[in-house]
């Protein structure tokens, strides 16, 4: 498809439809990751502002629920995450995913904090706990990180998400520091 037929307004409906179909298949997912899946299936290889246009239109007339998701703590700015329901974007996901073996990771950024909680549970289970810094550096390193100094954006989305864990009540603390899931969530 050129970028002229991408842009026409005929092609909206069935353009519309395959971004519900990109997120239904691989929600959490990023804005910035279905536009550019969406790019890529229909063959257009560079995109500008236009398509960025187009493809946030196609997006918004999807009306797939989504949240904004900052790593950086500032409010009202940062990352469209789009989910296939709205149930899913309030708790702890049950799954979490790596990137295939020698391949690159996603950017922090496109890994919603719901999903690395769930990575960090299943890491504090697994090492029947740890320390907050270590529980951060293993869950990075989980996710595909070689990274974890904390400047880095992988290093905040971890952070984020222990916090958010705690917040769900699905982790505790013991008397010696060590983070281990709760007993209500194992």
């Amino acid at each position: 498809m050129s970028a002229e037929t991408f842009c026409d307004p005929l092609y909206t409906k069935a353009l519309t439809e395959l971004v519900t179909k990109i997120v239904q298949a691989e929600a959490p997912v990023s804005f910035d990751v279905v536009s550019a899946e969406m790019l890529e299936m229909l063959g257009i290889l560079k995109s500008s502002a236009k398509l960025k246009a187009r493809c946030d239109y196609l997006v918004r007339n999807s009306r797939l629920p989504f949240t904004l998701q900052s790593l950086d703590g500032e409010e009202g700015e940062g990352t469209k995450i789009l989910w296939a329901d709205q149930a899913s974007s309030y708790g702890i996901l049950p799954f979490y995913r790596v990137p295939v073996i020698g391949g690159k990771p996603r950017k922090a950024s496109d890994i919603a904090v719901q999903e690395a909680a769930r990575a960090v549970i299943d890491i504090a289970e697994e090492q029947l706990g740890l320390p907050r810094q270590s529980l951060i550096t293993e869950t990075a390193k989980t996710l595909g990180f070689a990274r974890t100094a904390s400047t880095t954006d992988c290093y905040k989305l971890c952070e984020k998400a222990v916090d958010f864990a705690f917040n769900q009540d699905a982790l505790s603390i013991d008397d010696n520091g060590f983070i281990t899931p709760s007993n209500s969530f194992v």
